[in-house]
């Protein structure tokens, strides 16, 4: 595993690109990875978003040292446009993955912190309220549920 080569990437791909708030959308990625329980959670947290927003593809991690397991989240957590935001969070806990549960939900809450946003607007409130919380919710209850369920 190889954090500093998931700071490369996220550098390359995500450097001049920014969040809804005009942020630095490399910030997020941070973010989520510092919530990471251990080195593999905190490169996939770097990681989650590289499939779905950029031209980086599962044969370029392979090339770059990432292991099957963290490619295996990543694309978890990768949403395939054709479906709906729905669909997405509920083929993600389809997936059984409680590693993949636990960065969406950090990835969520991030999403949901309105604090990152100068100028909040009525959309920015309709988006959290109708998209995020009610899936927001729905990871947690599988998170909890996967967590209660795992052998320790």
């Amino acid at each position: 595993m190889n954090i500093n080569k998931a700071k490369e990437l996220i550098i390359k791909y995500f450097g001049d690109k920014k969040d809804k708030g005009g942020n630095p959308y490399i910030k997020h990625l941070e973010y989520v990875s510092s919530k990471g329980r251990n080195e593999e959670e905190k490169i996939i947290g770097l990681l989650h978003d590289i499939l779905e927003d950029t031209k980086l593809t599962e044969k370029d991690l392979i090339s770059n040292g990432f292991n099957q397991n963290i490619i295996k989240i990543i694309k978890i957590l990768t949403r395939d446009k054709k479906n709906s935001y729905d669909e997405y969070i509920n083929n993600i806990i389809k997936s059984n993955s409680e590693v993949a549960l636990y960065i969406k939900k950090i990835d969520m809450e991030h999403n949901m912190d309105l604090s990152r946003i100068k100028n909040i607007t009525e959309k920015d409130i309709e988006r959290i309220e109708k998209k995020y919380k009610p899936n927001y919710i729905k990871i947690c209850n599988a998170l909890k549920v996967k967590q209660n369920t795992s052998i320790k």
